[in-house]
């Protein structure tokens, strides 16, 4: 399969989370996503166990029922929250806590297109639920659990940027987790696999994609520590 994007620069730097430029029209074939299946399966891996399982689903019915799903899911933590004011919710996604115009312009559009998404995404082609068949992790942080994302997402994104160099779109849509054990039921998930998130693919319109806006690269990194005055830590 001829790659439409070939340098890895451009790869990384203009995979980005799509959703209104998702082609619901053009079919997505099946060798090209088992071809970015077997590049994603070089991603490192914890404690070498490939752990994750991956169902693709282009049934209509089977969409339509995750459809539903994820609707509900956008309802109770979205809509909902917004509306009643939850602070909580409204720091992280009300556009009107962003400081400065740009930014509440970039995060009004990002909602609408999540939205753009939820209401269309029985339509897109391809939805791949990638699921990991390792212990849950009963914490947040520590070991466990930076075992078992550790190895999914690294498979997750190897999969998204070797499908955007073939000219596919995705985006992470980790909220289908709220309703994951419902999912495992919808796609018949065997016992101790659970669903970490889905990811909707399909043609872009266009290949031509910016690198994102992000804060200056200074305010992010440190070398050797973090803070001079190690009291300001305690």
């Amino acid at each position: 399969m001829t790659k439409h994007i070939a340098d890895i620069d451009e790869v990384l730097t203009t995979t980005r989370a799509v959703r209104n430029r998702l082609d619901f029209e053009r079919n997505v074939e099946s060798d090209v996503i088992v071809e970015c299946l077997e590049m994603a399966q070089q991603a490192s891996v914890g404690s070498n166990q490939e752990n994750w399982m991956v169902v693709l689903v282009r049934d209509a019915d089977q969409k339509k029922r995750i459809a539903d799903l994820y609707r509900i899911i956008w309802n109770k933590t979205v809509v909902e929250p917004l509306s009643k004011g939850d602070p909580s919710t409204l720091v992280r996604l009300s556009p009107t806590m962003r400081e400065g115009e740009d930014a509440q312009i970039r995060q009004a559009r990002i909602l609408d297109g999540v939205k753009y998404l939820v209401d269309r995404l029985q339509d897109v082609p391809l939805l791949i639920i990638a699921c990991s068949s390792a212990p849950q992790p009963r914490a947040p942080i520590g070991g466990a659990a930076s075992g078992y994302y550790g190895s999914i997402f690294p498979f997750v994104w190897s999969l998204q940027l070797a499908l955007r160099s073939r000219g596919l779109g995705s985006v992470l849509a980790t909220a289908i987790a709220h309703k994951h054990l419902e999912l495992a039921q919808i796609l018949n998930l065997p016992r101790g696999c659970h669903p970490v998130t889905m990811i909707p693919v399909a043609y872009t319109k266009g290949l031509s994609f910016r690198r994102a806006v992000r804060q200056p690269l200074d305010q992010i990194y440190r070398w050797d520590r973090w803070l001079d005055d190690p009291a300001e830590h305690i």
